[in-house]
């Protein structure tokens, strides 16, 4: 369960940042807004036509419509394929998911080895300073403002 929640919420992030992407992949736009009306069949065909071509918000919406059964019959070994798709395209969510799938064996074979393998490479390409390359000195004040509060109420929490 909590790996579907998991992915629900990146589905959810994949479709916010597709948008930026509608323009060049009418498709994905297309297919955020059928999934949006909750018409999931034509939002996996019309996100299937832009993750053949390599779009990587397709291949990793697609991938998490096929893990979760959503428009289309759960088939992890599908699911498998587009994580992999995209996470060869240096893709964190996607990255993070073919973890996922090694470490429970779902679509691949259950392999611990390879399952942090991929943890490890997902972890260095939402590393910190690369998010923070794309933030304003302010944002970056903030967020570690915010990280040590939320650490602090942490340790709080656990001392009691």
């Amino acid at each position: 369960m909590k790996t579907m929640k998991m992915a629900k919420a990146i589905l959810a992030i994949m479709f916010t940042m597709g948008l930026a992407f509608a323009a060049d992949h009418p498709e994905l736009d297309a297919g955020d807004v059928a999934y949006s009306a909750e018409n999931y069949e034509k939002a996996a065909a019309l996100y299937r036509k832009d993750a053949e071509l390599g779009v990587i918000s397709a291949q990793v919406n697609l991938a998490v419509m096929y893990m979760d059964g959503i428009g289309v019959p759960q088939d992890f070994q599908q699911a498998a394929k587009w994580f992999l798709n995209a996470a060869g395209q240096g893709n964190a969510e996607a990255q993070y998911n073919v973890g996922l799938l090694y470490q429970e064996g779902k679509g691949l074979a259950k392999n611990p080895v390879e399952a942090a393998k991929w943890f490890h490479i997902a972890k260095a390409f939402t590393s910190v300073e690369n998010i923070e390359k794309s933030m304003t000195p302010g944002q970056i004040a903030e967020s570690r403002k915010l990280a040590a509060e939320w650490m602090e109420n942490y340790k709080k929490s656990k001392s009691h």
